[in-house]
């Protein structure tokens, strides 16, 4: 096996520690950071031990003229594994080989046919033993394993898997084991201990990279095949958007009655409690398509930074015509759309207090309690129905964790109050047909009047809440919940957890055209970023990838009209795009410059598909499809969380037909 198939000496990295977002910010942004040399990266995230929130514990060590990776102590990881990696590859038979000093008591060792943070082999160190293991699923499974003294002088180790057949060597040790689960991946380095590591060379067969080559020539035809049947996107819009844009604060609605909608911009200003800083609307703007300002409120702070919660801010026909609501610290406002003036204005409510013991009896503990304020500052607003007026004529508001309030949305006075684990943003929907949204609150239940219906207890909190009936009539209500997983609550007395990664994003779309039911999309972040799973009805796994500082949120996208969904992937440089079910780029963005930090998915011309909007600070850019898909009967018209905009929204697409 003298064939090198991939070589890395360091010699191109900086000394220093590795770049690495240690932030919230990667889950709705991309383009935080450049890559490191070969796009190295590590999906798990470490509890401890980053010298900073823009680097890594590994680091770049150089002496005599060459240089070393070394990680100078223990880091549990908040996932299931700290793996170092180049990302994945369809490489099958190969062997990669690595020089390794272990300096801790971590597990430490050489990754093979790496599929993502939680799907690998590997051959490592561990409290006095060296193991040839299978991760799949989160899952650590031993193969085979023999006593090992580890010292701190470098030894010669390197993993081998050739189609069944796993080689695992350290000096003159050999593990050997036979698994067919993983047929295909990358390398890495396991190292939750301290480490040094050389040179990593990775070696195969001439037959493999043969096979590689073609795989990869067919592969270039059968994908260039697969685009011929969606439109090419192209370029319809171009905004300036300097001291209106600030993170992913944006807003999509016709103000004027154009038929186009215009773009509805937040920035976030602080406010001090006793205790806790909490984030108030400092600038409200509406800027049209043709970059000329309607309107604004209050002044664009300086020094404002993007942040990752929500601020609150909607805008809907809430059956007296378009209106936008809005809360300027504690005063609730409803706005004229066109003018941006005062229409009604209402204080809002004083928080309750909070005992000593909530944080210790509630599941999650969450952001500040809102006690420390003599009224509510909300971080969120949500139009609904529980006067039975209209589908958006009322409100919740809610504090970041813990209270939130049913206001009537004529008087904007409190109909009820409601403490719980509230996760981020709620939902609410009319499930049944009665006139009145049912009222998903964390893990809570409440009917229209604010009283609690239901509950489950669990540990973490919701990102988000989605509720619907199922092609068989069943109430699904799923919740994508960090490390509790995606919890799937049924009306038929069953729930669901399935433990993925730190679940943060969730679709659900008609994704898979030639499958029964809806599709979910699932995205993973902090102990394990990057990974983005497709599953069905069931919850079966179709396929998974990673892929790592996306900033994917995979959104429903409308592109052909036809009833399937394609997948809203990612606006970053590169490959973002759109995907099939099958996570086929079949929609690149066109060559060319773009702001690539933010994507919305919404049909803000009026053209009956969706258009894709990509913005940063300075520019926004709206594509759609080149040629528009031919007229029909009937109009695909899916059902979507419009008017409601959440960084903490469940992207759904409920198919309907006018």
């Amino acid at each position: 096996m003298n064939n090198i198939l991939f070589h890395e000496t360091w010699a191109d990295f900086s000394a220093g520690p590795l770049r690495r977002e240690n932030s919230a910010r990667g889950e709705y942004m991309t383009g935080l950071l450049p890559d490191n040399p070969g796009g190295w990266y590590h999906g798990g995230k470490p509890l401890s031990g980053n010298p900073d929130g823009l680097h890594s514990p590994f680091s770049i060590a150089r002496s005599g003229g060459r240089a070393r990776l070394t990680k100078t102590a223990d880091t549990p990881p908040w996932g299931v594994s700290l793996v170092l990696t180049p990302g994945p590859r369809p490489w099958r038979d190969y062997t990669v080989h690595a020089d390794l000093a272990v300096r801790g008591h971590g597990p430490v060792g050489l990754v093979a046919r790496y599929h993502s943070s939680r799907d690998f082999y590997a051959a490592l160190f561990e409290g006095g033993l060296f193991k040839l293991l299978r991760m799949a699923e989160g899952v650590t499974t031993e193969l085979a394993s023999v006593p090992f003294l580890t010292l701190r002088k470098p030894v010669a180790v390197s993993l081998s898997v050739q189609g069944e057949t796993l080689t695992a060597k350290a000096g003159h040790t050999t593990l050997s084991a036979r698994d067919g689960h993983l047929t295909s991946g990358g390398i890495g380095l396991w190292a939750e201990g301290g480490v040094t590591c050389g040179p990593i060379t990775v070696r195969a067969p001439a037959a493999e990279r043969r096979r590689l080559e073609c795989e990869s020539q067919s592969e270039t035809r059968r994908l260039r095949s697969v685009r011929k049947a969606f439109a090419p996107m192209r370029l319809l819009a171009e905004v300036d958007v300097r001291g209106h844009a600030i993170g992913r604060q944006l807003r999509l609605a016709d103000l004027d009655g154009d038929g186009r909608c215009e773009l509805l911009f937040a920035a976030q200003g602080p406010v001090r409690g006793k205790q806790w800083e909490y984030s108030q609307i400092a600038h409200l703007s509406a800027v049209n398509l043709e970059g000329c300002v309607l309107w604004e409120r209050g002044s664009f702070p300086a020094g404002a930074v993007s942040i990752t919660t929500d601020l609150p801010v909607q805008a809907a026909d809430r059956g007296r015509g378009m209106e936008v609501v809005a809360a300027f610290g504690s005063s609730l406002e409803i706005l004229d759309p066109r003018t941006g003036r005062t229409k009604q204005r209402s204080t809002l409510p004083q928080p309750p207090k909070m005992e000593p013991y909530w944080d210790e009896i509630n599941s999650y503990f969450g952001a500040p309690h809102g006690d420390d304020l003599p009224r509510l500052i909300p971080n969120s607003v949500r139009l609904c129905n529980l006067s039975g007026r209209h589908q958006h004529g009322d409100l919740i508001v809610k504090d970041p964790q813990h209270c939130a309030w049913g206001l009537d949305g004529r008087s904007l006075k409190p109909l009820w109050r409601h403490r719980c684990n509230t996760g981020h943003y709620p939902y609410t929907c009319d499930l049944d047909g009665k006139g009145r949204d049912l009222v998903i609150l964390g893990y809570s239940r409440l009917d229209h009047t604010g009283k609690l219906v239901g509950r489950l207890f669990i540990g973490d909190h919701p990102d988000a809440c989605f509720a619907y009936r199922d092609r068989h009539g069943v109430r699904r209500i799923l919740h994508p919940a960090g490390e509790a997983g995606l919890i799937d609550e049924r009306d038929d007395g069953k729930v669901e957890e399935l433990h993925l990664g730190h679940v943060q994003h969730l679709s659900v779309a008609n994704f898979d055209p030639a499958r029964p039911g809806l599709e979910r999309i699932v995205v993973m972040f902090h102990g394990a970023e990057g990974i983005i799973a497709l599953m069905d009805e069931q919850h079966r796994i179709l396929r998974k990838t990673e892929r790592y500082a996306a900033g994917a949120i995979c959104q429903p996208v409308n592109w052909t009209g036809d009833g399937r969904e394609l997948i809203g992937f990612s606006p970053r440089l590169g490959d973002g795009g759109l995907w099939n079910e099958h996570f086929d780029l079949v929609v690149p963005f066109p060559d060319g410059p773009r702001p690539g930090q933010y994507m919305e998915v919404h049909d803000v011309l009026g053209l009956g598909v969706d258009q894709i909007v990509v913005w940063d600070e300075e520019r926004l850019h709206v594509y759609g499809p080149a040629t528009l898909p031919r007229a029909a009967r009937r109009r695909y018209e899916p059902v979507r969380s419009w008017p409601n905009t959440s960084n903490y929204q469940v992207n759904f697409s409920l198919p309907k037909w006018a």
